[in-house]
């Protein structure tokens, strides 16, 4: 199918084929009529049969050609038929005025020089067409001198003055239509050339429009930049998610590396240089992209370098994905994991540390009561037992952290806890903080551990106040949120639904972020040695986790901090059906009673202690693969 930029040509080519073949038609047709009313009359012999044999030759092997090989016609077909034309028309006049004398006899081939010049501008397309247009233009010479070289007596005159008349016609006619043909080819080619422009301007419409909608249909940023010019073309996300306008001035290829951070600038740019100087096509990076608001996003790019025949880079397309968010959400996974680690950890060393601790305590009071009347014994007694306190407190804190602590979880009011506390929290700030309490009238009760709940809210104060050795506010508020399913993101293992919110909030001096991602890691601090131990929060963290909740720290250097504790609400109507049990006391008898754990030394110790109480025990050792069981008190 020829293209629509060639249809005016493709016209004229058909044109043409049609001419060529009429011609040859013709020729050929001629050159029959010849050899039957001719040669087979015997009226035509000698070198006029010779011209028509010749004829009939030429014009069918050039229609067999035409039939074997059709694109030949506009090009070889009608090169060679018209320098077979030439010749013919020049032997067919010199024949004739050879064997008459008469120059009227020649007039007929005369005459058919002008439609061989039409001829041959209109069907030949480039076949030799210049050296073929000058054989046609001197075409007429050759009969001209033969005719001017035998002149009869009588019209010598006569014919020099035809000859001279016919020839300077020729080539006004050869120059006029030259000059014709020549203006409509630059006719045709303006308005092929038109044609083209128009149909590259549509083709670029719809690139650019195919461009803008890509660009919509995705956040990512679509850009295109040409590295002969350095223009770059940006997408609408280029204003929509980093804040600069893409027909501003500064958006070229140089000037947009300055939205790269200052920092991975260079490593960006040369990771580019390298890409199209060694010839690659495919170029990535990751970088932090600096927003026109001063904001910094994290960002993953990706280019296609297109190049020339030559192999010279021109463009590279490519686009920009914020990313920001799912590095976020990798960082928070890795986090999480990294807790659920240590948390495994810290457990297991507790649980054993703990178990150590019950058998050092028990022994130190035993020996206490033992050596009530031996001063010496009896104080280094109490100095093991406030040792061993000391440090059940600490695999108390560390046993939280692991959600491993034993919790006695009861239905009550955010509102209330924080009120009966009131006191103590502002006897624990320094005077120069300003403190607000704010409660929600309809906050909804929650499901926790009373006394977990209280240290991990002063917990939180006590990290407050610290952030802010030169004074400050600090508030704490409880109130409802509902979490729904697109809030999931950002809190992991969590359901949607209803809860409590308990936050405590200072505009002291802020985390930065390296130390936001490690706020709740045991043992890490960030005060001075000797004021910290690194368990607070981590305690926090897995109280919250071990209610079911979830604890977040938002915190900005110079700004403050804001630490919520997220916790299920509880409905008020199970809060009011919800009764006490009262306490019944146990009532010695014949009891038998079965000591069950997995450490020795602590059932032993147990078991001990029940025989000093008067009881009778019996210690037994009960395992189970994968599992770990606790001291419990099996009565009948």
């Amino acid at each position: 199918m020829t293209p629509p930029e060639n249809a005016s040509a493709a016209r004229r080519q058909r044109q043409a084929r049609n001419v060529v073949l009429i011609a040859l038609l013709v020729g050929f047709a001629g050159a029959m009529l010849g050899v039957i009313f001719g040669i087979w009359s015997g009226s035509v012999i000698g070198p006029d049969a010779w011209l028509i044999g010749i004829l009939g030759t030429v014009t069918s092997g050039l229609m067999i050609l035409l039939w074997v090989k059709p694109a030949m016609v506009i090009s070889v077909i009608t090169g060679l038929l018209t320098v077979y034309f030439a010749f013919h028309l020049n032997a067919g006049a010199i024949i004739v005025y050879q064997a008459t004398e008469e120059l009227v006899r020649v007039i007929p081939y005369l005459v058919w020089f002008f439609p061989l010049v039409v001829f041959h501008q209109f069907t030949n397309f480039g076949f030799h067409k210049r050296a073929i247009s000058t054989l046609v233009s001197l075409s007429p010479l050759p009969m001209a001198a033969y005719v001017l070289a035998h002149p009869t007596v009588p019209i010598a005159i006569e014919a020099l003055d035809a000859m001279v008349t016919f020839l300077f016609s020729f080539y006004i006619f050869v120059m006029c239509f030259g000059f014709f043909t020549r203006h409509r080819d630059e006719e045709v080619q303006r308005a092929a050339r038109a044609e083209e422009a128009d149909r590259s301007a549509a083709v670029l419409r719809v690139s650019e429009e195919r461009f803008r909608l890509l660009g919509l249909a995705t956040n990512d940023l679509i850009w295109d930049a040409d590295l002969l010019t350095g223009k770059v073309w940006w997408s609408d996300s280029l204003l929509t998610t980093f804040g600069y306008d893409p027909a501003g001035p500064d958006t070229d290829l140089r000037s947009c590396q300055n939205w790269i951070h200052p920092d991975e600038r260079s490593r960006v740019v040369n990771s580019f240089d390298r890409v199209i100087e060694r010839g690659e096509s495919d170029w990535t990076s990751e970088y932090r992209f600096m927003c026109a608001d001063g904001r910094t996003l994290d960002v993953a790019s990706r280019g296609l370098v297109l190049r020339d025949e030559s192999g010279k880079p021109i463009r590279v397309i490519g686009s920009t994905t914020d990313v920001t968010a799912l590095r976020a959400l990798e960082q928070k996974l890795r986090q999480s994991q990294k807790m659920e680690a240590v948390g495994q950890l810290t457990g297991g060393i507790a649980h054993d540390f703990n178990n150590l601790l019950t058998i050092i305590l028990g022994s130190a009071e035993a020996l206490a009561d033992i050596n009530t009347n031996n001063p010496d014994a009896h104080a280094l007694a109490k100095n093991t037992i406030q040792a061993a306190e000391r440090g059940a407190n600490l695999t108390s804190r560390l046993l939280s952290f692991a959600r491993l602590q034993a919790l006695t979880p009861e239905h009550l009011d955010p509102g209330e806890l924080l009120s009966g506390i009131e006191g103590l929290i502002r006897r624990t700030i320094d005077e120069d903080i300003e403190i607000g309490i704010k409660i929600a009238s309809d906050v909804m009760p929650v499901e926790v551990d009373r006394s977990q709940l209280e240290n991990a809210v002063l917990n939180l104060v006590i990290n407050a106040r610290d952030a802010m050795p030169d004074g400050g506010r600090m508030t704490i508020e409880a109130k409802n949120v509902t979490l729904a399913d697109d809030d999931l993101l950002h809190f992991e293992d969590m359901k949607a639904g209803q809860y409590v919110v308990i936050a405590v909030t200072d505009n002291g001096c802020g985390m930065s972020r390296d130390i936001l991602e490690r706020a709740f890691e045991p043992f890490f601090t960030s005060k001075e040695v000797g004021k910290g131990s690194g368990l607070g929060l981590s305690m926090v963290w897995g109280f919250v986790r071990q209610s079911n909740g979830k604890a977040q720290i938002y915190s900005e250097p110079g700004e403050g901090t804001t630490v919520r504790l997220y916790f299920p609400a509880v409905n008020k109507r199970a809060v009011q059906e919800n009764t006490l049990t009262a306490a019944v006391g146990v009532v010695g008898g014949t009891e038998s009673i079965l000591v069950v754990e997995d450490n020795e030394l602590v059932r032993q110790h147990v078991a001990t202690q029940l025989g000093r109480a008067g009881l009778s025990g019996q210690s037994s050792s009960l395992r189970r693969r994968g599992a770990r069981h606790h001291g419990q008190w099996l009565a009948d």
